[in-house]
């Protein structure tokens, strides 16, 4: 359902009006929500556990001038299907901030850090079939299978944690490498025969991802929307999507309120918060929580089923962890770099470039290092000193201008699986766990589920894990259900389902009874 539509649909029906909703997280779920409900006719007051509003898009600015440089630690990107996202840019007056992300792989003279051997993006076909061995120079497979697997791995190895990196290549060894020679690459190629376009290849070819492992098929989708020409991002950071929703919103938004309890009743939910190191109840008669679970599990809940219980406790969450570089001067720009990222290796992944443009006198920044999983689990348990220091020698070896004496001014990084507010990066559709598929996928419509008068509603709700648009989805499906929501109806539901149970009972104990007749 698009965003017009079930808006329209909340407006046309006969919903009742006026009810208290108290909203809990000032996330982009949390504010959206708010804006809508207030928007029906519905009072609204938000709490938010953290000292900040925004939840994950948070935007670092380095200087209070105008222009001046920033970096994304949260939400940088917009794909250009994500219509719930573009909807609120449009609706509350940012259309002309609207640009394109350069992201990885578009930007040919990106550098890659393979094994050491430091090359541009460019010139990755020659360097892949020197470096990579085995099966990748197997001359039982044609060139052109050998080249597009080399880039394949490339691609996994650029932007997956590292057992997903470990899984294809057991993939590749084990049949892909045959399912690929059997298959007509040539399409797929670039004209100069330097790149491979994956998404065509994928669409055309379902079968291949169905013949990978089960992690590495749902990561595929990660990607092929991360490597996509189609990514868009706010000039001038993407805050400010969250400072014209809050501009917009007439409720308190109070920060530094941890949830800390919640109990369910039939007509109402209990919530106690810690504020000021003193503890504090509340009964109130509707609540959206937009509490990550991942934190939601560490609280006292009352009231919540073995369901709802177990999606909470067991939704997986992926840590992710960014560190950003203020440097006096864009000295990549110089190499013929306008953005995108490259590839710096060990451990620290992905080093992406500005695309758009910041005050020149106050220097620019580059997002020194973007990890996920396993590696950004290494950097987020170094401490920040060690974090930056690491990162800066990393990436070093791939711009040693950095090492220049004052270039790097300064220094921002979050590792979200560390953050009291978050303890994630996001939800996942694939594990850690590769002996356990079932794992592997997040029923999301289970974690949005309401109970009685508490709903639910953030991006681990949502078909679209780590991304606004999942965030917003779920918080527009929260407002309808909110909206439509008749304290009778519960009742109504109980009565039905008990009558229906019984009757099933007295039926099938009828049954018994005519079969010992019989």
């Amino acid at each position: 359902m698009d965003t017009t539509t079930m808006l329209d649909m909340c407006k046309l029906a006969n919903f009742q009006k006026g009810k208290r909703i108290t909203i809990l997280g000032a996330g982009i779920a949390g504010l959206v929500a708010a804006y809508e409900l207030e928007r029906m006719g519905h009072e609204v007051d938000i709490m938010e556990g953290s000292p900040r509003i925004g939840g994950r898009v948070w935007t670092h600015r380095f200087g209070n001038e105008p222009g001046a440089p920033y970096a994304e630690l949260g939400a940088m990107r917009i794909p250009a299907e994500h219509q719930h996202t573009l909807h609120y840019v449009h609706e509350i007056g940012l259309s002309d901030k609207l640009c394109k992300f350069v992201t990885v792989f578009e930007e040919q003279n990106a550098f890659m850090n393979i094994q050491g051997k430091i090359f541009r993006m460019k010139d990755a076909p020659r360097i892949l079939q020197e470096r990579y061995q085995g099966i990748f120079t197997d001359t039982r497979y044609s060139e052109k299978t050998r080249l597009f697997a080399a880039w394949l791995k490339t691609i996994i190895d650029t932007i997956s944690p590292g057992n997903l990196r470990e899984s294809l290549e057991q993939d590749l060894h084990s049949h892909l490498m045959d399912e690929l020679e059997r298959l007509d690459l040539e399409p797929y190629f670039s004209e100069d025969g330097e790149n491979i376009d994956l998404h065509s290849f994928i669409k055309d070819h379902p079968g291949f991802r169905a013949r990978c492992s089960k992690a590495v098929d749902m990561f595929l989708s990660d990607i092929l929307v991360e490597t996509s020409h189609d990514l868009l991002q706010l000039n001038g950071g993407m805050d400010q999507l969250i400072q014209r929703l809050v501009e917009s919103i007439k409720a308190p938004i109070k920060c530094n309120q941890q949830i800390v309890a919640m109990r369910v009743r039939d007509d109402h939910t209990e919530i106690d918060w810690r504020e000021n190191g003193q503890l504090h109840t509340r009964r109130c008669d509707y609540v959206l929580s937009t509490i990550p679970f991942s934190v939601m599990r560490k609280m006292e809940l009352s009231g919540f089923d073995d369901r709802k219980l177990d999606s909470i406790n067991n939704t997986i969450y992926c840590p992710a962890t960014k560190v950003a570089f203020h440097t006096t001067e864009s000295f990549w720009e110089k190499q013929g770099i306008k953005g995108g990222a490259s590839f710096s290796g060990d451990g620290v992944r992905q080093t992406y470039y500005p695309s758009v443009k910041f005050n020149p006198n106050s220097g620019s920044v580059m997002l020194a290092s973007y990890t996920i999983g396993d590696d950004a689990d290494r950097l987020g348990n170094m401490s920040e000193p060690e974090r930056h220091a690491y990162v800066k020698n990393v990436v070093s070896k791939v711009h040693p201008e950095l090492q220049t004496n004052g270039m790097v001014a300064d220094v921002a990084s979050i590792a979200w699986g560390n953050y009291k507010w978050s303890a994630g990066g996001c939800t996942v559709h694939w594990s850690d766990d590769m002996s356990d598929e079932s794992n592997h996928s997040i029923n999301y419509l289970e974690a949005a589920r309401p109970l009685n008068t508490l709903f639910f509603a953030g991006e681990h709700c949502s078909r679209y894990p780590a991304w606004l648009q999942g965030s917003i989805e779920s918080a527009l499906e929260a407002v309808y259900d909110i909206a439509s929501y008749k304290p009778t109806t519960l009742a109504a539901t109980k009565y039905l389902f008990c009558k229906t149970e019984y009757n099933y009972t007295l039926q099938n104990q009828q049954t018994r009874e005519i079969a010992q007749v019989a």
